[in-house]
């Protein structure tokens, strides 16, 4: 029975997490398994490599890399980088072909009764709704214990996913000792990775376009024994890639701008459970934050 290839890098990113897991007829082995992954780490230089250099890289025959792209469904090597190059191809246009569905959809959906806002409302409560009904809470406590028992919490989000870290960094801070946010203005993510060790929790937010950066960050901290934990958007994403310890939050919309309240749930559900578990030890914590914030407030005379 022949298989149907994947047609995106999302498609090929779902199939590697059902292969890796045993869950599709697909059987790779360990080291074929390892090339697929780091072709989907970084998909834009794969659209840019021949078959050799990739089989160089990873010492491995052309035969098996060509081996790999028929398993996968494909006649051959050239069908698999196809797919690699349509993802470069969109992500380049990404924001510009999101405004162009949205003004289309708006010319044809928009019948004169539903204002704007109560469009952008539906499509929210759209993103809200599959979070939940989609929402693990095995996975949800597992991640509730591991941000307890972090000897250290750093926050990685970046370029539209900052607002969602910085969220989740600053009310965090209120409740625990131990948290940063990385990446930030006068800081390298290499500095602030480079003291990650056991013990130690790496939080990494990315939203469909995923930031490069983020993903690395996140294989770097496994790396060096940190824990990994990631809020994303799909189970393709490659964040999800590479922990089993991830929260879905939708974010399904024709704008050129992620929506993010699907997101902000999450956050809000993770940092309300935190605070029922930790107790009294946040209590602490926020009456010493409220003290320095008085102190910090009151005149000079």
């Amino acid at each position: 029975m022949s298989i149907s290839p994947p047609k995106t890098i999302e498609e090929l990113r779902h199939l590697y997490i059902k292969i890796r897991n045993g869950k599709h007829t697909i059987r790779l082995t360990d080291r074929t398994l390892t090339v697929l992954k780091h072709m989907l780490d970084d998909p834009n230089e794969t659209a840019a490599k021949s078959i050799s250099e990739i089989a160089r890289e990873n010492n491995i025959n052309i035969s098996s890399i060509t081996r790999l792209a028929q398993k996968l469904g494909f006649s051959g090597f050239p069908g698999l980088k196809d797919i690699f190059r349509s993802s470069l191809k969109q992500r380049k246009n990404f924001y510009s072909e999101q405004v162009k569905k949205f003004l289309q959809k708006g010319s044809v959906d928009h019948d004169g009764k539903t204002s704007l806002l109560e469009r952008v409302i539906q499509d929210e409560w759209s993103n809200v709704m599959l979070m939940a009904d989609t929402f693990d809470e095995q996975k949800f406590a597992t991640i509730i214990k591991l941000m307890i028992n972090a000897e250290r919490i750093l926050i990685v989000g970046l370029r539209g996913s900052y607002p969602l870290a910085h969220y989740l960094g600053f009310y965090l801070k209120m409740i625990r000792n131990g948290v940063s946010i990385i990446g930030q203005a006068g800081h390298t993510l290499a500095d602030d990775l480079s003291a990650l060790k056991s013990g130690d929790l790496l939080v990494a937010i990315s939203i469909n376009p995923y930031t490069k950066a983020t993903a690395d960050a996140c294989h770097i901290g496994k790396l060096q024994a940190a824990d990994i934990i990631a809020i994303t958007d799909n189970l393709s994403s490659p964040l999800a890639m590479e922990t089993d310890n991830f929260l879905i939050a939708s974010a399904e919309g024709n704008y050129f701008f992620n929506p993010m309240v699907a997101a902000i749930i999450c956050i809000e559900t993770l940092l309300s459970e935190l605070v029922k578990q930790l107790g009294d030890k946040a209590i602490q914590r926020l009456n010493h934050i409220g003290y320095i914030l008085e102190e910090l407030e009151t005149e000079i005379s």
